[in-house]
């Protein structure tokens, strides 16, 4: 029994974080459908609505712990456009105004979960729209004392997703960022490129990257101290950004190594983007070209930009 439970409590804790919070959402709304069927009074909505809707609950919950792993946003926001259907569908039918309004608490809630979880763009359309469906039933019943009550609802709405929104916003970009050099860190130009090759290959577009070992950081590690070598390391990345194009992207992927990543640019033009950069560089530095080929992988290129590099390294001649 003990072993069982262990697994389970490992097996739970290895879920994605959008799995976590969906089941967390359902399930708890879930055990209070429940109750509010099982302990119901008279004068509350229809047992039988309320059961609906935690036999709804239930099936979300489920459905979401049985993916797992596999649990897509697509499919949490397909969660979210019906839950917020049937908040508006209750409260638009509901003969109870105390209901009526406390049905629209939860989307507060509903937007911290779309926001932090779903796409920015598709996610807030959904919740907006829910939210005005839910305001649109309030105001069907015609009593002015529910409005206050739901223009504050919508307020707290709005207020808790855009402040989310600029949270999740300001963690992704540090969690993206070089604090040294302001440059994409690796994980960051990771995705870049990722992104980017995808669409080249999508539109058959050329795309190429430039691998980049700096030249002696070692040696002005040594003689100067660290210090010296970050000084050195911002100066040549800040000489860089200034020299790529708007659509280019930099990236730090090691202690002394760079990415650039360049899309609509076939290896001839990365070439001379990189003669470019490295007239009045800062710093010396080594660099391998590569182009995407059209069965490339980001793996693939980064495997021939770093072969080249060395190459470079080795001679001592550039690119």
């Amino acid at each position: 029994m003990e072993w069982t439970s262990t697994r389970v409590g490992r097996a739970l804790r290895a879920l994605p974080p959008l799995t976590t919070a969906t089941a967390a959402m359902y399930g708890s709304g879930a055990v209070l459908l429940v109750a509010g069927a099982v302990w119901w009074t008279p004068g509350k909505n229809p047992r039988g609505v309320i059961a609906a809707l935690a036999l709804v609950a239930v099936l979300m919950f489920v459905w979401t712990l049985a993916r797992g792993a596999r649990f897509t946003v697509d499919e949490a926001l397909a969660m979210t456009v019906v839950q917020l259907a049937i908040v508006g569908c209750l409260t638009w039918t509901t003969h109870l105004m105390l209901g009526a309004f406390a049905n629209g608490t939860i989307l507060p809630i509903v937007g911290v979960y779309t926001i932090w979880f779903l796409r920015p763009v598709v996610g807030r359309v959904v919740l907006y729209a829910g939210a005005l469906w839910w305001l649109v039933a309030v105001l069907h019943h015609d009593r002015p004392t529910l409005v206050p009550f739901a223009a504050s609802v919508l307020i707290q709405t709005v207020v808790a997703t855009e402040v989310f929104a600029r949270v999740k916003a300001r963690m992704d970009r540090l969690a993206r960022t070089d604090p040294l050099t302001g440059t994409l860190n690796r994980r960051g130009i990771t995705e870049v490129l990722a992104r980017e090759l995808a669409r080249a290959t999508r539109r058959q577009r050329p795309i190429s990257v430039v691998a980049i070992d700096l030249d002696g950081l070692r040696e002005v590690n040594n003689a100067h101290g660290h210090g010296a070598g970050d000084d050195m390391l911002a100066a040549v990345t800040r000489h860089w950004i200034g020299g790529v194009r708007q659509h280019d992207s930099v990236g730090r992927t090691g202690g002394d190594e760079f990415l650039l990543v360049l899309p609509e640019t076939t290896i001839e033009q990365a070439r001379a983007i990189v003669d470019r950069l490295r007239a009045g560089s800062p710093g010396a530095w080594s660099a391998g070209v590569a182009m995407a080929k059209p069965e490339d992988s980001a793996e693939s290129m980064l495997e021939r930009a770093d072969t080249r590099l060395y190459d470079a390294k080795a001679s001592r001649q550039g690119v």
